[in-house]
């Protein structure tokens, strides 16, 4: 339920921002880490419910699940939302620890309380209010989430990991006006891949090679959200090989390059796909 992604981002840029301001840092510097952490989960989940009751339709029925299944062609999105929820909530856990570690938590409880805020509130509170709407509460969305928050906690305490192996989303919308799809949802023009990245290897850190990475992903066409017939739904696996973006632009952009650790720009790589 990639949806929710754009609230997290306002909110983390929201935070970020009042570290910045010098008004703030006098109210910032009254508050304990404890309270910055309180303060902040509670602001994001208000943000959450006030969004879903606005937006999402919380509350419009009674509690109920909903089995959406994985990645099969009966599903309504091929497995795409799922990974959707694992990026959002691996997303969501790396912007928060760096955040919550300047704060004076450790490296590794910075780490978990991230991915902690993430679980509770994108994945737990989430499926909770999807429970009350007509999407229903979904397991499948909910494992997804936590095994996203999880990811996102051991690749953070573990920096030469996240040196070697990124996870990524691509997005290309189209210009196609009949296209009424919610862009947070738009899966049909989302690719979700893992990156490794040759400059985290010593071997290749000294040759061309460190500009280099290999992609392995997967991503769905003509599915959108159940609506296609079956027969002509595809899903698609892919390996390529691409440019580092935050390698080869840090030098211009500085780190602001690190974006590209989380989003893969299109047609900067040459892939080899498989449909199935």
């Amino acid at each position: 339920m990639f949806r929710h992604l754009l609230l997290f981002l306002f909110l983390t840029h929201t935070t970020m921002h009042a570290d910045n301001t010098s008004s703030s840092k006098t109210l910032l510097e009254r508050l304990s880490k404890e309270e910055k952490l309180v303060y902040t989960n509670a602001a994001i989940a208000s943000g959450v419910l006030i969004w879903g009751f606005t937006q999402w339709g919380y509350g419009e029925e009674k509690f109920h699940f909903d089995d959406e299944g994985w990645f099969g062609k009966e599903t309504s999105n091929g497995g795409s939302d799922k990974l959707g929820h694992f990026y959002t909530n691996y997303l969501v856990t790396r912007i928060l620890a760096p955040i919550y570690e300047n704060w004076g938590y450790s490296n590794t409880n910075a780490g978990l309380y991230a991915a902690l805020t993430a679980g509770i509130t994108s994945g737990v509170l989430i499926e909770l209010g999807d429970g009350f709407s007509e999407h229903g509460f979904s397991k499948e969305d909910f494992i997804a989430d936590v095994l996203g928050a999880a990811a996102g906690y051991f690749w953070y305490i573990n920096p030469a990991l996240a040196e070697k192996i990124d996870f990524r989303v691509e997005y290309a919308p189209s210009l196609n006006s009949d296209n009424t799809t919610d862009f947070t949802t738009d899966y049909e023009h989302m690719k979700h891949l893992l990156a490794v990245k040759a400059n985290g290897f010593e071997t290749f850190q000294n040759s061309y090679m460190q500009y280099l990475e290999l992609h392995i992903g997967y991503y769905t066409r003509d599915f959108n959200h159940d609506t296609m017939p079956i027969e002509d739904r595809k899903r698609y696996l892919y390996a390529g090989v691409g440019l580092n973006l935050s390698k080869l632009l840090r030098p211009h952009i500085g780190k602001y390059a690190t974006i590209f650790n989380y989003y893969q720009m299109p047609y900067t790589y040459v892939p080899v796909e498989k449909q199935f």
